[in-house]
C-alpha cells in the first residue's frame, strides 16, 4: 500500500521544463551573477588599452628574436627596420594616449567614427579575453563596449538618420516592459519587431532597409548583432535586466531608453531647413 502511494506521489510531481535559452547563452550555468549589470563606460576604455600595451611590449620582444638573423641577412636593413619598429611603437602610444584625452577630457573622438568602430571592434575578442583575467566576466566587458558604441554613434552627429528607425526586442522581453517599450517610442519608429534572434532581425534589416536601428536585447547578442550590421547602419544599443536570468521575463532601463529616443528626436528635430 504504501508503496504504491509512493509511486502515485511520484506521478503527480510536474516535470522540471527544461530551460530554452539563446544560442549565445549556451554556456550560462545557472547561477545569478551578472542579471543587472550597469558597468562603467571606462572599462571599455582601459581594457583595449591595456591590449594595445601588450602588443606594443611584445613587439620589442619578437624584434629581440629575429634580430641577429636579420642583421646576418643585411645590416643597413635591420637597422632601418630597428628603427621604423622603435618609431611605430612610439607613434601609436602617443595616438592611444591623445584619444584617451580626447574621450575622457573633451567628450570627442580624435579619430573619424568609422575607424574607431572598426578598430574596437577588432580588439573586442581580445579585450573580452583580457577582462577574464582581472576576473570582469563577458558580460560586463559587453555592457561597457555597448555604452562606448553608443557614445561613438550619438558623436556622428548629422551623419546619424533617424527616419527610419527599426526597433528590435527581444522575445524574452516581458509583457509589462514591452508595452513600456510601445509607450516610449509613441510613433517614432518605423517599425518595432520582436524577433527570436540574429537572423530574423538580420532579416528583418535586409526587408525594411533602416537608416537607424534601436535594439533592446542582452549583451551577448547585442555585440553579435553590432559586429554584423554596425558598419552598414547605425546601431544604438540597450542592454536588457534579467531578474530572473537570460531569456526569461527580461526588462531594460527606461533612462538608458530614454536618453536614446531624446538622441533620436533631437537628430529629427535638427533637420536644417532649406536655407541652412
Amino acid at each position: 500500500m504504501e508503496s504504491r502511494m509512493a509511486d502515485a506521489d511520484k506521478g503527480e510531481r510536474p516535470k522540471a521544463r527544461v530551460r530554452r535559452l539563446g544560442d549565445e547563452w549556451a554556456d550560462w550555468k545557472g547561477d545569478g551573477r551578472d542579471q543587472a549589470i550597469n558597468e562603467k563606460i571606462t572599462t571599455f576604455f582601459f581594457l583595449p588599452a591595456g591590449v594595445v600595451l601588450i602588443f606594443a611590449a611584445l613587439l620589442p620582444l619578437v624584434w629581440y628574436l629575429i634580430k641577429p638573423r636579420m642583421e646576418q641577412f643585411n645590416p643597413l636593413i635591420a637597422h632601418f627596420a630597428e628603427r621604423s619598429l622603435i618609431f611605430f611603437i612610439a607613434v601609436l602610444l602617443f595616438l592611444l594616449a591623445l584619444e584617451g584625452v580626447a574621450v575622457l577630457k573633451f567628450g570627442k573622438s580624435f579619430f573619424p567614427y568609422r575607424l574607431m568602430e572598426g578598430f574596437l571592434l577588432s580588439l573586442l575578442p581580445k579585450t573580452v579575453w583580457l577582462g577574464a583575467k582581472f576576473g570582469i566576466s563577458r558580460d560586463r566587458v559587453g555592457n561597457s563596449f555597448i555604452k562606448v558604441h553608443n557614445y561613438f554613434t550619438k558623436s556622428r552627429g548629422g551623419t546619424v538618420d533617424p527616419e527610419r528607425l527599426l526597433i528590435l526586442l527581444p522575445r524574452c522581453l516581458k509583457k509589462e516592459a514591452r508595452d513600456r517599450v510601445l509607450g516610449k517610442v509613441n510613433g517614432d519608429a518605423l517599425k518595432v519587431l520582436t524577433v527570436a534572434g540574429g537572423e530574423e532581425a538580420r532579416e528583418a534589416i535586409r526587408e525594411l532597409r533602416p537608416t537607424l536601428i534601436l535594439a533592446l536585447a542582452c549583451e551577448r547578442d547585442l555585440m553579435s548583432g553590432i559586429k554584423d550590421v554596425a558598419a552598414r547602419v547605425p546601431v544604438l544599443a540597450v542592454a536588457n535586466k534579467r531578474p530572473e536570468g537570460p531569456c526569461r521575463n527580461t526588462d531594460f532601463s527606461a533612462d538608458e531608453l530614454d536618453d536614446a529616443m531624446n538622441f533620436i528626436r533631437e537628430r529629427r528635430s535638427w533637420k536644417p531647413s532649406a536655407g541652412k
